[in-house]
C-alpha cells in the first residue's frame, strides 16, 4: 500500500522540469507501482497533452486587460441597473486560472494517501464519463444548382471559391451557376469569391452566390452571420440581399447578423460606406450607414432604428471571442449553442433575461465557458448529453 502522510507533489513538479535526482525517481516510481490508484492519478497529473491544453486555455484569456476591464466596470456600476451586470471577462481569466490550477492542486498542496486517491480516482472516472462538447470547427457544405455537394475543411484556411470550382468540377455549365455555401452548428468558414471579396461565415450560416459575377453587379445573399470584406469595383456595385433589405456596398468592411431565429437584422458598419434599403411593400427610401453605427431591423414592426456600438465588438467571433455588451442570457445561450452545437432549456424562464457584459475565450472547451458563466452568474449547467438545463 502507498505510503500515508507524505508529500510526493515536489517529486511530481520536478519530474514535470526533468530535474529529478535518480533516488528521487525511485522514490516517485515506488509509490506510483505501489497501487493502481497511485498510477492512474500520476498519468492525470503526467499528461502533457493535457497540462499544454490548460496552458493554452490560460493563455487565450489576458488577465491583466481582464482585471482592469472588471475594475472600470466595477467603477461604473454604480447605477442600479449596472449592478445587475455580471463581468465575465474577469471571470474568464479566474476560471482558466482555476481550472490550470486544478491540475497544480495534485502536485502542489496534497498528501497523496491512498484515501486520498481513491477518492480523486472515483472524481476522475466519473469525469470522463461526462459527455465531451467540443467548440467548432473549420468546415462546410458547398452545393452548386443541380444539387451536388462537396465537404470542405481547414486546408488550406482560406478557400478561393474558383480554386473548388477548378478542383472539384462541379459540373459547370456555359452560364455561370448559383452556389450555395453552407455552415452547419458547430463550424465555421471563410472564402474568398471571384472577385477577390472575403467572407467569414459564423455558425449555422448560409451565403448564395454566382460562380462568376456578371458585368454590371455582384449579388449575394446572407443568412446567418456574415462578416464582409468587399473588394472595390466602381463599375459593379456588390449588393447583400437578408431578411427584408437590401445592403449596397460602396467598397468596406462590416458584419450581417441575421438568424432566421431572431425577430431582428442587426448590420454594422466596420469601415467604408454601406447604405439600406427595407424590402416592404411601401416604398424605402436609401439609408446611409457611418462608420461604428449599427442598423437594427426589427421585422414585427419593420422599424429601423440606429445605434452606435464598437464594431470590432460585433465582429469578435471572427477574431476567437465571445464579447457580449449588455446581453441577455437568452442570446449569449443561443450563439453558445451554434458554436458547441448542444440544446439548451432554461428551468427558470426568467434566468433567460439575466444580463451578461464581458467576453468568453471562443476556442476554449465547453467546461471553461459554462464555468465562466456559472462563476457570474449565481446559475448551474445540468448536462445530460447534448442537452442542457439552466438552472438558478
Amino acid at each position: 500500500m502507498p505510503q500515508k502522510n507524505i508529500s510526493y507533489s515536489p517529486l511530481f513538479l520536478k519530474r514535470l522540469l526533468g530535474i529529478l535526482t535518480p533516488e528521487e525517481e525511485n522514490r516517485l516510481e515506488a509509490w506510483i507501482q505501489a497501487d493502481k490508484r497511485n498510477r492512474l492519478l500520476s498519468d492525470m497529473i503526467l499528461d502533457q497533452a493535457e497540462l499544454t491544453r490548460e496552458y493554452r486555455q490560460q493563455s487565450l484569456v489576458d488577465t491583466e486587460a481582464s482585471y482592469m476591464e472588471m475594475k472600470a466596470r466595477i467603477m461604473m456600476a454604480e447605477a442600479p441597473r449596472r449592478r445587475r451586470k455580471h463581468i465575465i471577462s474577469a471571470a474568464a481569466a479566474i476560471a482558466s486560472l482555476v481550472i490550470a490550477g486544478a491540475m497544480w492542486f495534485y502536485i502542489s498542496s496534497v498528501n497523496l494517501d491512498a484515501p486520498y486517491v481513491a477518492q480523486a480516482t472515483m472524481h476522475i472516472c466519473n469525469s470522463a464519463r461526462q459527455p465531451v462538447i467540443k467548440p467548432g470547427v473549420t468546415k462546410a457544405l458547398l452545393y452548386n444548382s443541380s444539387g451536388k455537394s462537396i465537404a470542405l475543411n481547414a486546408s488550406p484556411s482560406v478557400i478561393s471559391s474558383s480554386e473548388i470550382i477548378s478542383k472539384h468540377t462541379l459540373d459547370s455549365p456555359l452560364v455561370p451557376q448559383e452556389l450555395c455555401l453552407e455552415v452547419p452548428r458547430g463550424g465555421e468558414f471563410k472564402i474568398v469569391l471571384e472577385d477577390s471579396t472575403i467572407v467569414w461565415l459564423n455558425s449555422e450560416s448560409t451565403l448564395r452566390y454566382p460562380e462568376t459575377f456578371g458585368p454590371s453587379e455582384r449579388r449575394v445573399e446572407v443568412s446567418g452571420e456574415a462578416y464582409f470584406a468587399v473588394h472595390k469595383d466602381p463599375d459593379r456595385p456588390f449588393y447583400v440581399e437578408t431578411r427584408g433589405q437590401q445592403i449596397r456596398v460602396y467598397g468596406t468592411t462590416f458584419n450581417i447578423r441575421d438568424y432566421p431565429d431572431e425577430e431582428s437584422t442587426f448590420t454594422t458598419l466596420e469601415s467604408g460606406s454601406i447604405s439600406l434599403r427595407q424590402n416592404h411593400s411601401a416604398p424605402s427610401g436609401e439609408i446611409f450607414l457611418a462608420k461604428g453605427h449599427q442598423a437594427i431591423l426589427n421585422h414585427p414592426t419593420e422599424d429601423l432604428t440606429m445605434t452606435v456600438v464598437d464594431p470590432e465588438t460585433v465582429s469578435s467571433w471572427r477574431n476567437g471571442l465571445f464579447v457580449f455588451e449588455d446581453q441577455p442570457l437568452e442570446r449569449i445561450m443561443r450563439d453558445l449553442s451554434r458554436w458547441y452545437d448542444f440544446r439548451y432549456e432554461f428551468a427558470n424562464p426568467e434566468l433567460a433575461q439575466q444580463i451578461f457584459m464581458g467576453s468568453i475565450p471562443r476556442y476554449s472547451d465547453f467546461h471553461t465557458a459554462i464555468q465562466i458563466l456559472e462563476n457570474c452568474g449565481n446559475i448551474h449547467f445540468s448536462i445530460s448529453s447534448q442537452n442542457i438545463i439552466l438552472i438558478h
